[in-house]
């Protein structure tokens, strides 16, 4: 244990303050849509690429646009197109082509455009929309201030200054012409264009190649900045990478480390995604730092500590985890987030070797014990979004899924996970099934337990050692799981490692633990003197040791055992309008899986999957074809229900 402590103390760590630094709290303060109803339940057209032209009148605080937005129709029924976009902001003209269309500004954030004329799934259309206005940021959005102008769009801000599709399902490459006053540099996503200088106005045009979700969307510019050049090479490339400073602060030599990280996740990972654009990074006044695709925005103000590196591989890895694949829902989140933490943690083991990597997988652990509620990392409420549980708890998982899989298989199952849903929208279901898929193994009990389920393990443990023949010992243990049962009735299932010490030796024996209660024995030569359930890194829990076998506590769970079986209701009315409400209880919480399956037995929707002993939501399902369907309500046991519901058009 203190040779453990010591190799902790060795290995630099980032402060509590500083990692909070990444997380984007201040982000979601004010919430647009429904609370606890924030699925992107599909749409009837997909946004193909946006085309913005925007003036920016820095010393007005105004902006004047024309945003084209070239999306395909996908179903025969779309006569109005809803777009989210800011009622303060005044929209002169919607236009598709010449022809004017009509459209109402809907207080609360839409716009809702009349097509005027019949169209057809499989079009392929282009809107334009003129309008003008001061931005209100709510938290997020276009800042414009003298010394620095800039966007900061994560969750749904990017509607606070564009009319946008503002759900990250909906990825598009986009265009951006944005004219500034003389002498403001300007940096965005992608690649630079051109630079037009017209009198007192410069206009830059930059250009996004690749799809990406309205909320990385981004623009910086300033009067002030001063850049430095540098590039990473990967697969024999060179990936062009710069610095934006303001000239009064220049902490250029901060993100020196950056060349080295780009090349080593491009060796664990696919290579760079967007090596033939860049990688910049740039000071932005925002709360922390923010992942906008090869244009990464950081508050060089804030105290990132003696090293950089945290904050700068988190970022760095959202160009994979976030960019170049994004949670197509807000409820997959730790898809990006989870991820990149995870991400800070290989390159402490790139850095100082295994210590290294202990000690930070160690460190996130302990910060979400200590600060994080204990709400299943999936679908969290919206407050804590961006909170400790998708973060830290979200990177312990990942560090917890390379344990159980081993080197070979994950980091096998992540490249093909990447490759296999380049620039698309992807779903926890997406990476849980590649893994399996590269595993071959069923991976639900991890999944349920660590990303759909709430808590962590709390283990109890004791012992007994009983002397045999000659120097050898019976050591009995008891070990019981006794989180809050109120909000987990199903044990963890994890393999543990017990660390039996002697004078002379130490065993290690190895088991699954997946029961509220058991017990077990080991004989041993050399007569113990302690044990450890450990490392603690391996697995994200509580201990609590007895010392004797009888004083483990046995949980309520198996005093008061969850039946199962129990009979519970569920139903769905049939679909004359696009919406469909879905009810079911049962007499207590269990854990449950929600989904819509159609005739042919293929899932079309995942509804619902956690714990819930009463479950009731509307949901729209415009995108569905007529026909019979049926809900299927899973329990953990295996059995199911089902009810039949048609969808009449």
């Amino acid at each position: 244990m203190n040779l453990f402590l010591l190799l902790v103390a060795a290995v630099p760590l980032p402060t509590l303050e500083q990692h909070m630094l990444l997380h984007k709290q201040e982000k979601v303060s004010q919430r647009i849509m429904i609370p606890g109803d924030y699925w992107d339940e599909g749409h009837d057209f997909d946004v193909l690429d946006y085309d913005i032209d925007m003036t920016v009148d820095i010393p007005a605080d105004t902006i004047w646009a024309d945003v084209g937005i070239q999306f395909e129709v996908l179903s025969d029924d779309l006569d109005t197109m809803g777009l989210n976009f800011h009622w303060a902001l005044t929209v002169e003209e919607v236009k598709e082509g010449s022809n004017p269309l009509e459209w109402e500004s809907v207080i609360g954030g839409d716009l809702k455009i009349a097509m005027g004329r019949e169209v057809s799934a499989g079009d392929t259309l282009e809107l334009t929309i003129s309008y003008h206005g001061k931005p209100i940021q709510r938290g997020q959005g276009l800042y414009i201030d003298e010394l620095v102008t800039y966007t900061n769009c994560e969750p749904q801000g990017a509607r606070n200054w564009i009319p946008c599709y503002d759900e990250p399902s909906d990825k598009a490459t986009f265009t951006q012409h944005i004219t500034v006053p003389r002498d403001y540099k300007l940096v965005a996503n992608g690649t630079l264009e051109s630079l037009e200088k017209n009198g007192n106005w410069w206009t830059y045009t930059w250009r996004e190649h690749y799809p990406q979700p309205t909320y990385l969307i981004a623009f910086a510019t300033s009067k002030h900045y001063v850049t430095k050049d540098t590039f990473a090479t990967v697969d024999a490339i060179e990936v062009p990478m710069r610095t934006w400073m303001l000239e009064s602060h220049n902490v250029a030599n901060k993100f020196d480390c950056t060349p080295g990280i780009v090349e080593y996740f491009s060796d664990i990972f696919p290579p760079y995604p967007f090596a033939d654009e860049k990688y910049d990074q740039v000071h932005a006044p925002i709360g922390g730092a923010m992942e906008n695709t090869t244009c990464t925005f950081i508050n060089t103000f804030k105290n990132w500590g003696t090293t950089w590196d945290p904050v700068i591989a988190h970022e760095l890895s959202h160009d994979w985890w976030g960019d170049w694949l994004t949670c197509a829902t807000w409820a997959d989140l730790w898809l990006n987030e989870g991820f990149a933490t995870y991400c800070e943690v290989l390159w402490w083991e790139e850095k100082y070797g295994q210590e290294g990597y202990d000690a930070y997988a160690r460190w996130i652990m302990d910060l979400y014990l200590e600060y994080g509620q204990r709400h299943p990392i999936y679908d969290p409420p919206w407050g804590d979004l961006f909170g400790v549980t998708t973060y830290e708890k979200g990177g312990s998982v990942m560090h917890m899924l390379r344990q159980v899989l081993g080197d070979s298989i994950f980091f096998a199952g992540l490249n093909t996970y990447a490759w296999r849903n380049a620039n698309e929208a992807v779903i926890t279901d997406d990476f849980q099934d590649v893994m399996e898929e590269v595993a071959a193994q069923d991976l639900d009990w991890f999944f349920d337990a660590w990303i759909y389920g709430p808590g962590h393990p709390h283990y109890e443990i004791g012992w007994r050692v009983a002397p045999k023949s000659g120097n050898t010992y019976d050591v009995e243990f008891a070990i019981s799981q006794m989180q809050d049962q109120s909000k987990h009735y199903f044990p963890f299932r994890m393999p543990l490692e017990i660390y039996i010490y002697s004078r002379s030796d130490t065993t290690v024996e190895t088991i699954t633990d997946s029961l509220g209660y058991q017990r077990f024995s080991v004989e041993i030569e050399g007569e113990p003197d302690s044990f450890r359930l450990g490392p603690r890194s391996k697995v994200l829990c509580e201990i609590t040791y007895h010392d004797d076998i009888d004083d483990v506590p046995r949980p309520g769970v198996e005093e008061k055992p969850v039946d199962r079986t129990a009979p519970l209701t569920l139903s769905a009315d049939d679909m004359f309008t696009d919406l469909m409400h879905v009810r079911f209880s049962q007499p207590q919480a269990q854990f449950v899986s929600l989904a819509l399956y159609d005739a042919a037995g293929r899932r079309v929707r995942l509804f619902y999957k956690g714990r819930s002993r009463e479950f009731y939501r509307v949901y729209p399902l415009a995108d569905l074809a007529s026909g019979v369907y049926f809900v299927r309500l899973g329990q953990a046991s295996g059995s199911y229900t089902s009810v039949k519901t048609v969808k009449i058009r």
